[in-house]
């Protein structure tokens, strides 16, 4: 199983890139030159940084010698639970990217792309990814998969983030109810900031369900525009997307017209710099 699941994951990503290229959702997100090299750079640092991850947790955890002893349900129930336990963990540290300004400086490079495509699922920033991935680790020790639930797991989650960003239209009906869909996230990714603010699960939806997070309008089939809605001209290249939190100041000054719209203030009173050091410490709101 540990030899096959590479090669099913492989091949899963050639065929989404095959049907992005003939049977495309949307053709304006085809990806420029520019998004692939960033989008590639962001992949080759999501597998370092998961595995820098798990040599420092699994280790730590291992050692407290706890474990719920999954490993001896059948393959698919203990890696079923090993996601619906695992989105519920991501989908509260989601929410807190969203929530609270200095995680928002950080989870913003993930809502970066202006198109969505099935190599954009892996631009993340590297710190909210040691984070995610640790916290992955916690869970998936804590549950005590066996060594194939782990590899099942795995695929699953691997594969599932590339699908729930692709240029598909898949129409998924009923299954938004239980997943994240494709159809779902897009909506997660809005410039309007009360329509991106929802729908956090990775794999499910079963969690925003819970927690009132979850969002599916019936009169638009998908946002207007993608991307961060007051921040128009955002950083496009992976080194100047992982450096995004040291320059939040510089970007936001940049785009003032917009980050400060309808605040009702003058940016260079005493009141408007007020009003600034108070919006730049709260969410993406």
């Amino acid at each position: 199983m540990q030899v096959a699941a590479p090669a099913v994951s492989i091949a899963f990503y050639g065929l989404l890139w095959a049907l992005e290229r003939r049977e495309a959702h949307r053709s304006d997100w085809e990806p420029t030159a520019t998004d692939a090299a960033t989008d590639a750079a962001f992949l080759a640092s999501v597998v370092g940084v998961q595995l820098a991850a798990m040599n420092v947790v699994d280790p730590l955890v291992r050692r407290q010698r706890l474990s719920l002893g999954v490993e001896r349900l059948p393959v698919p129930v203990g890696a079923a639970l090993g996601i619906l336990s695992f989105d519920l963990v991501h989908s509260r540290l989601h929410h807190l990217g969203h929530r609270w300004g200095p995680a928002w400086r950080i989870h913003s490079v993930h809502h970066s792309p202006k198109r969505l495509y099935w190599f954009n699922a892996t631009r993340f920033h590297a710190v909210e990814m040691f984070v995610d991935m640790a916290a992955e680790t916690m869970v998936l020790s804590l549950l005590g998969l066996s060594r194939d639930q782990r590899v099942a797991y795995e695929t699953v989650r691997g594969m599932y983030g590339q699908l729930q960003h692709c240029n598909l239209d898949l129409r998924s009906g009923v299954l938004d109810h239980v997943f994240s869909t494709p159809d779902l996230h897009r909506w997660h990714h809005s410039t309007v900031y009360e329509e991106g603010d929802t729908n956090y699960g990775a794999v499910t939806s079963v969690w925003d369900k819970v927690f009132g997070t979850f969002f599916r309008p019936t009169d638009r089939d998908e946002p207007d525009e993608l991307g961060i809605g007051r921040m128009p001209e955002f950083p496009q290249r992976f080194w100047e997307l992982e450096r995004v939190p040291l320059e939040w100041s510089r970007i936001r000054d940049a785009n003032a017209e917009t980050w400060f719209a309808g605040r009702d203030v003058e940016v260079g009173s005493d009141a408007g710099s007020a009003a600034q050091r108070r919006i730049a410490g709260a969410g993406r709101r």
